[in-house]
Protein backbone atom coordinates (compact mmCIF):
# COMPACT_ATOMS: atom_id res chain seq x y z
CA UNK A 1 0.00 0.00 0.00
CA UNK A 2 1.41 3.38 -1.01
CA UNK A 3 1.97 6.07 1.57
CA UNK A 4 4.63 7.98 3.41
CA UNK A 5 7.53 6.22 5.11
CA UNK A 6 6.85 5.61 8.81
CA UNK A 7 9.33 6.58 11.50
CA UNK A 8 10.76 4.03 13.92
CA UNK A 9 8.43 5.25 16.69
CA UNK A 10 5.39 5.05 14.42
CA UNK A 11 6.27 1.49 13.39
CA UNK A 12 6.57 0.41 17.01
CA UNK A 13 3.31 2.18 17.88
CA UNK A 14 1.40 0.38 15.13
CA UNK A 15 2.74 -2.98 16.28
CA UNK A 16 1.61 -2.27 19.84
CA UNK A 17 -1.88 -1.33 18.66
CA UNK A 18 -2.26 -4.34 16.37
CA UNK A 19 -0.99 -6.70 19.08
CA UNK A 20 -3.30 -5.21 21.69
CA UNK A 21 -0.34 -4.18 23.83
CA UNK A 22 -0.87 -0.42 24.12
CA UNK A 23 -1.14 -1.16 27.83
CA UNK A 24 1.88 -3.26 28.86
CA UNK A 25 1.47 -6.88 29.91
CA UNK A 26 1.33 -7.11 33.73
CA UNK A 27 4.33 -9.46 33.77
CA UNK A 28 6.52 -6.72 32.27
CA UNK A 29 7.27 -4.51 35.24
CA UNK A 30 9.12 -2.03 33.02
CA UNK A 31 6.05 -1.24 30.90
CA UNK A 32 6.41 -0.14 27.29
CA UNK A 33 8.82 2.78 27.67
CA UNK A 34 12.16 0.98 28.18
CA UNK A 35 14.36 -0.91 25.72
CA UNK A 36 14.22 -4.04 27.87
CA UNK A 37 11.50 -6.04 29.63
CA UNK A 38 11.59 -6.70 33.37
CA UNK A 39 10.14 -10.08 34.34
CA UNK A 40 9.66 -11.20 37.97
CA UNK A 41 11.51 -14.49 38.21
CA UNK A 42 8.97 -16.09 40.55
CA UNK A 43 6.25 -15.44 37.98
CA UNK A 44 8.14 -17.58 35.50
CA UNK A 45 8.49 -20.28 38.12
CA UNK A 46 5.03 -20.15 39.67
CA UNK A 47 2.60 -19.56 36.81
CA UNK A 48 2.18 -15.82 37.31
CA UNK A 49 2.64 -15.53 41.08
CA UNK A 50 5.75 -13.99 42.57
CA UNK A 51 6.76 -13.16 46.10
CA UNK A 52 10.38 -12.08 46.08
CA UNK A 53 12.71 -9.55 44.54
CA UNK A 54 14.51 -11.50 41.81
CA UNK A 55 13.85 -10.36 38.24
CA UNK A 56 15.05 -11.27 34.79
CA UNK A 57 15.81 -8.61 32.17
CA UNK A 58 15.11 -9.49 28.55
CA UNK A 59 16.52 -7.36 25.75
CA UNK A 60 17.39 -7.74 22.08
CA UNK A 61 19.42 -5.72 19.62
CA UNK A 62 21.01 -6.43 16.26
CA UNK A 63 23.24 -5.08 13.52
CA UNK A 64 22.72 -5.24 9.75
CA UNK A 65 25.42 -4.77 7.14
CA UNK A 66 24.87 -1.56 5.21
CA UNK A 67 22.74 -0.04 7.99
CA UNK A 68 24.92 -0.25 11.11
CA UNK A 69 28.32 -1.08 9.61
CA UNK A 70 30.32 -1.77 6.46
CA UNK A 71 32.80 -4.61 6.33
CA UNK A 72 35.47 -2.41 4.76
CA UNK A 73 35.47 -0.51 8.06
CA UNK A 74 34.83 -3.27 10.62
CA UNK A 75 36.47 -6.63 11.19
CA UNK A 76 34.13 -9.58 11.96
CA UNK A 77 35.41 -9.51 15.55
CA UNK A 78 34.44 -5.83 15.90
CA UNK A 79 30.96 -6.48 14.48
CA UNK A 80 30.31 -9.19 17.08
CA UNK A 81 31.77 -7.15 19.94
CA UNK A 82 29.69 -4.09 19.07
CA UNK A 83 26.45 -6.07 18.76
CA UNK A 84 27.04 -7.56 22.21
CA UNK A 85 27.97 -4.13 23.60
CA UNK A 86 24.68 -2.61 22.39
CA UNK A 87 22.72 -5.23 24.33
CA UNK A 88 24.93 -5.03 27.40
CA UNK A 89 24.45 -1.27 27.43
CA UNK A 90 20.68 -1.78 27.66
CA UNK A 91 21.21 -4.12 30.63
CA UNK A 92 23.46 -1.57 32.32
CA UNK A 93 20.82 1.14 31.84
CA UNK A 94 18.34 -1.00 33.77
CA UNK A 95 20.84 -1.74 36.53
CA UNK A 96 21.24 -5.37 35.52
CA UNK A 97 24.03 -7.84 34.93
CA UNK A 98 24.20 -10.30 32.03
CA UNK A 99 23.54 -14.02 32.36
CA UNK A 100 23.61 -15.13 28.73
CA UNK A 101 22.37 -14.63 25.20
CA UNK A 102 20.78 -16.28 22.18
CA UNK A 103 22.46 -15.37 18.89
CA UNK A 104 20.95 -15.12 15.41
CA UNK A 105 23.42 -15.01 12.52
CA UNK A 106 22.33 -14.27 8.95
CA UNK A 107 25.38 -15.10 6.85
CA UNK A 108 25.88 -14.37 3.14
CA UNK A 109 27.40 -17.27 1.20
CA UNK A 110 30.44 -15.17 0.30
CA UNK A 111 31.16 -14.75 4.04
CA UNK A 112 30.71 -18.41 5.01
CA UNK A 113 34.43 -19.03 5.24
CA UNK A 114 36.34 -20.32 8.25
CA UNK A 115 38.37 -17.16 8.84
CA UNK A 116 35.34 -14.87 8.77
CA UNK A 117 33.21 -17.09 11.01
CA UNK A 118 36.09 -17.55 13.45
CA UNK A 119 36.42 -13.77 13.65
CA UNK A 120 32.77 -13.39 14.65
CA UNK A 121 33.21 -16.12 17.27
CA UNK A 122 36.33 -14.44 18.68
CA UNK A 123 34.43 -11.18 19.10
CA UNK A 124 31.67 -12.93 21.03
CA UNK A 125 34.17 -14.88 23.12
CA UNK A 126 36.09 -11.74 24.05
CA UNK A 127 32.84 -10.12 25.20
CA UNK A 128 31.79 -13.25 27.14
CA UNK A 129 35.11 -13.36 29.00
CA UNK A 130 35.12 -9.64 29.73
CA UNK A 131 31.54 -9.42 31.03
CA UNK A 132 31.07 -12.94 32.42
CA UNK A 133 28.07 -14.34 30.58
CA UNK A 134 27.44 -17.32 28.29
CA UNK A 135 25.88 -18.04 24.92
CA UNK A 136 22.84 -20.30 25.36
CA UNK A 137 22.42 -21.09 21.66
CA UNK A 138 20.82 -19.53 18.60
CA UNK A 139 20.30 -19.93 14.88
CA UNK A 140 22.23 -19.52 11.62
CA UNK A 141 20.62 -18.92 8.21
CA UNK A 142 21.70 -17.81 4.77
CA UNK A 143 21.18 -14.09 4.25
CA UNK A 144 21.67 -11.46 1.56
CA UNK A 145 23.51 -9.20 4.03
CA UNK A 146 25.44 -10.03 7.19
CA UNK A 147 23.01 -9.77 10.11
CA UNK A 148 23.88 -10.40 13.76
CA UNK A 149 21.22 -10.19 16.44
CA UNK A 150 21.46 -11.08 20.13
CA UNK A 151 18.71 -11.61 22.69
CA UNK A 152 20.14 -11.19 26.19
CA UNK A 153 18.94 -12.38 29.58
CA UNK A 154 20.12 -10.42 32.59
CA UNK A 155 19.35 -10.28 36.28
CA UNK A 156 18.38 -7.54 38.70
CA UNK A 157 16.50 -7.10 41.96
CA UNK A 158 13.15 -5.47 41.31
CA UNK A 159 13.71 -2.97 44.11
CA UNK A 160 16.98 -1.90 42.44
CA UNK A 161 15.90 -1.92 38.77
CA UNK A 162 16.41 1.38 36.97
CA UNK A 163 13.57 2.50 34.71
CA UNK A 164 13.22 5.53 32.49
CA UNK A 165 10.10 6.68 34.30
CA UNK A 166 11.58 7.08 37.79
CA UNK A 167 12.83 10.67 37.71
CA UNK A 168 11.20 13.17 40.05
CA UNK A 169 11.07 16.95 40.07
CA UNK A 170 14.24 18.29 41.68
CA UNK A 171 16.38 15.28 40.74
CA UNK A 172 19.82 16.08 39.33
CA UNK A 173 20.68 14.91 35.78
CA UNK A 174 24.09 13.32 35.17
CA UNK A 175 26.17 11.82 32.36
CA UNK A 176 28.54 8.94 33.16
CA UNK A 177 31.30 10.58 31.06
CA UNK A 178 31.96 13.09 28.28
CA UNK A 179 30.52 12.24 24.87
CA UNK A 180 30.95 12.87 21.16
CA UNK A 181 33.88 10.52 20.58
CA UNK A 182 31.82 7.82 18.83
CA UNK A 183 30.13 10.33 16.54
CA UNK A 184 33.51 11.74 15.55
CA UNK A 185 34.88 8.25 14.99
CA UNK A 186 31.85 7.29 12.88
CA UNK A 187 32.20 10.41 10.72
CA UNK A 188 35.91 9.79 10.13
CA UNK A 189 35.45 6.08 9.40
CA UNK A 190 32.69 6.78 6.85
CA UNK A 191 34.66 9.55 5.16
CA UNK A 192 37.73 7.31 5.02
CA UNK A 193 35.63 4.60 3.36
CA UNK A 194 34.55 7.21 0.79
CA UNK A 195 38.20 7.93 -0.08
CA UNK A 196 38.76 11.08 2.02
CA UNK A 197 42.53 11.14 2.66
CA UNK A 198 42.23 13.91 5.26
CA UNK A 199 39.82 11.75 7.27
CA UNK A 200 42.17 8.77 6.98
CA UNK A 201 45.01 10.84 8.45
CA UNK A 202 42.69 12.18 11.17
CA UNK A 203 41.73 8.63 12.15
CA UNK A 204 45.36 7.91 12.96
CA UNK A 205 45.63 11.07 15.05
CA UNK A 206 42.30 10.61 16.85
CA UNK A 207 42.76 6.95 17.65
CA UNK A 208 40.39 6.95 20.62
CA UNK A 209 37.54 8.12 18.39
CA UNK A 210 38.14 5.17 16.07
CA UNK A 211 38.34 2.78 19.03
CA UNK A 212 35.10 4.12 20.53
CA UNK A 213 33.05 3.53 17.38
CA UNK A 214 34.59 0.13 16.53
CA UNK A 215 34.92 -1.29 20.07
CA UNK A 216 32.51 0.53 22.43
CA UNK A 217 32.46 -0.14 26.16
CA UNK A 218 29.07 -0.69 27.87
CA UNK A 219 29.03 0.96 31.31
CA UNK A 220 28.32 -2.11 33.41
CA UNK A 221 30.88 -0.68 35.83
CA UNK A 222 28.19 1.81 36.95
CA UNK A 223 25.62 -0.84 37.96
CA UNK A 224 26.84 -1.17 41.55
CA UNK A 225 26.84 2.59 42.17
CA UNK A 226 23.59 3.50 40.44
CA UNK A 227 21.44 0.42 41.09
CA UNK A 228 22.88 -1.73 43.86
CA UNK A 229 23.57 1.25 46.09
CA UNK A 230 20.39 3.02 45.06
CA UNK A 231 21.74 6.37 43.87
CA UNK A 232 19.86 6.60 40.55
CA UNK A 233 16.12 7.20 40.18
CA UNK A 234 16.05 6.69 36.38
CA UNK A 235 18.50 5.78 33.64
CA UNK A 236 18.91 5.37 29.88
CA UNK A 237 21.91 4.56 27.71
CA UNK A 238 23.19 6.80 24.93
CA UNK A 239 22.97 4.51 21.94
CA UNK A 240 20.69 7.19 20.48
CA UNK A 241 21.56 10.87 20.58
CA UNK A 242 21.76 12.80 23.83
CA UNK A 243 18.81 14.95 22.67
CA UNK A 244 16.60 11.91 22.06
CA UNK A 245 17.68 10.24 25.30
CA UNK A 246 16.89 13.34 27.35
CA UNK A 247 13.43 13.55 25.78
CA UNK A 248 12.72 9.84 26.34
CA UNK A 249 13.75 10.07 30.00
CA UNK A 250 11.68 13.21 30.59
CA UNK A 251 8.59 11.89 28.79
CA UNK A 252 8.67 8.53 30.59
CA UNK A 253 8.90 10.37 33.93
CA UNK A 254 6.13 12.83 33.07
CA UNK A 255 8.42 15.76 33.78
CA UNK A 256 10.84 18.13 32.06
CA UNK A 257 14.55 18.82 32.17
CA UNK A 258 16.73 21.90 32.20
CA UNK A 259 20.33 21.28 31.15
CA UNK A 260 23.46 23.30 30.58
CA UNK A 261 25.88 22.15 27.89
CA UNK A 262 29.44 23.42 28.05
CA UNK A 263 32.67 22.17 26.50
CA UNK A 264 33.19 19.76 29.42
CA UNK A 265 30.40 17.59 27.97
CA UNK A 266 32.51 16.82 24.87
CA UNK A 267 35.54 14.54 24.81
CA UNK A 268 38.91 16.38 24.49
CA UNK A 269 39.60 14.70 21.11
CA UNK A 270 36.31 16.09 19.81
CA UNK A 271 37.16 19.59 21.03
CA UNK A 272 40.61 19.37 19.47
CA UNK A 273 39.24 18.19 16.12
CA UNK A 274 36.73 21.05 15.87
CA UNK A 275 38.95 23.73 17.45
CA UNK A 276 39.56 25.50 14.14
CA UNK A 277 35.99 25.25 12.85
CA UNK A 278 34.22 28.63 12.81
CA UNK A 279 30.84 26.87 12.76
CA UNK A 280 31.61 24.72 15.80
CA UNK A 281 28.54 24.64 18.10
CA UNK A 282 29.05 22.83 21.41
CA UNK A 283 25.35 22.50 22.12
CA UNK A 284 24.34 21.09 18.76
CA UNK A 285 27.27 18.69 18.62
CA UNK A 286 26.64 17.44 22.15
CA UNK A 287 22.89 17.00 21.58
CA UNK A 288 23.42 15.03 18.36
CA UNK A 289 26.19 12.79 19.79
CA UNK A 290 25.27 9.11 19.67
CA UNK A 291 26.65 5.58 20.05
CA UNK A 292 28.86 6.50 23.01
CA UNK A 293 27.00 3.93 25.18
CA UNK A 294 27.40 6.22 28.18
CA UNK A 295 24.60 6.42 30.75
CA UNK A 296 22.26 9.36 31.28
CA UNK A 297 20.70 9.15 34.74
CA UNK A 298 19.01 11.10 37.50
CA UNK A 299 19.78 11.23 41.21
CA UNK A 300 17.22 12.31 43.85
CA UNK A 301 17.89 15.76 45.28
CA UNK A 302 18.51 14.42 48.79
CA UNK A 303 21.20 12.00 47.54
CA UNK A 304 23.14 14.37 45.29
CA UNK A 305 25.71 15.41 47.90
CA UNK A 306 26.46 11.79 48.84
CA UNK A 307 26.60 10.77 45.19
CA UNK A 308 29.05 13.53 44.28
CA UNK A 309 31.38 12.37 47.08
CA UNK A 310 31.41 8.83 45.71
CA UNK A 311 31.03 9.25 41.95
CA UNK A 312 34.05 8.28 39.82
CA UNK A 313 36.09 10.87 37.92
CA UNK A 314 34.56 12.07 34.68
CA UNK A 315 30.88 12.08 35.68
CA UNK A 316 29.18 15.28 34.46
CA UNK A 317 26.35 17.14 36.19
CA UNK A 318 24.11 18.32 33.35
CA UNK A 319 21.12 19.91 35.06
CA UNK A 320 17.91 19.07 36.86
CA UNK A 321 14.42 17.63 36.45
CA UNK A 322 11.70 20.28 36.44
CA UNK A 323 7.92 20.33 36.49
CA UNK A 324 7.63 22.09 33.13
CA UNK A 325 7.24 19.55 30.30
CA UNK A 326 9.93 19.22 27.63
CA UNK A 327 13.71 19.48 27.59
CA UNK A 328 15.27 22.92 27.77
CA UNK A 329 18.85 23.99 27.20
CA UNK A 330 19.98 26.95 29.29
CA UNK A 331 21.85 29.59 27.31
CA UNK A 332 22.59 32.41 29.65
CA UNK A 333 19.20 33.54 30.94
CA UNK A 334 17.33 31.96 28.02
CA UNK A 335 15.67 28.54 27.92
CA UNK A 336 15.85 27.02 24.44
CA UNK A 337 13.74 23.94 23.62
CA UNK A 338 15.84 20.92 22.66
CA UNK A 339 14.97 19.40 19.30
CA UNK A 340 15.51 15.73 18.61
CA UNK A 341 18.84 15.26 16.86
CA UNK A 342 20.75 12.18 15.80
CA UNK A 343 20.24 9.06 13.73
CA UNK A 344 16.70 8.03 12.78
CA UNK A 345 15.80 4.72 11.13
CA UNK A 346 13.59 4.97 7.99
CA UNK A 347 14.30 8.69 7.56
CA UNK A 348 14.49 9.92 3.95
Amino acid sequence: MAGRTLSEGEILGRFLRELGLEEPHPLNLAGNTDDAALLPLAAARCGGRWDHDDCLILTQDGMVEGVHFRLDGYTPEQVAWKCAAANLSDLAAMGGRPLGALVYLGLPAVRSRAGFVDGLARGLNRSMQRYEYTIFGGDVTASRHLTLSMAFVGKVRRSRALLRGGAGVGDAVFLSACIGLASLGLELVERTQAGDHFAARALKRYSRARERVLSPTPRLDFVELLADRGFASSCIDLSDSLAKSLRLLAEASGAGMEIGLTEKVLHPEVLDYYSGDDDFDVQRLALSAEEDFELLFTVPEELVSSFKREMPPGVIHLGKVVRRQGVWSLRGRRRVPVEELGFQHFQR
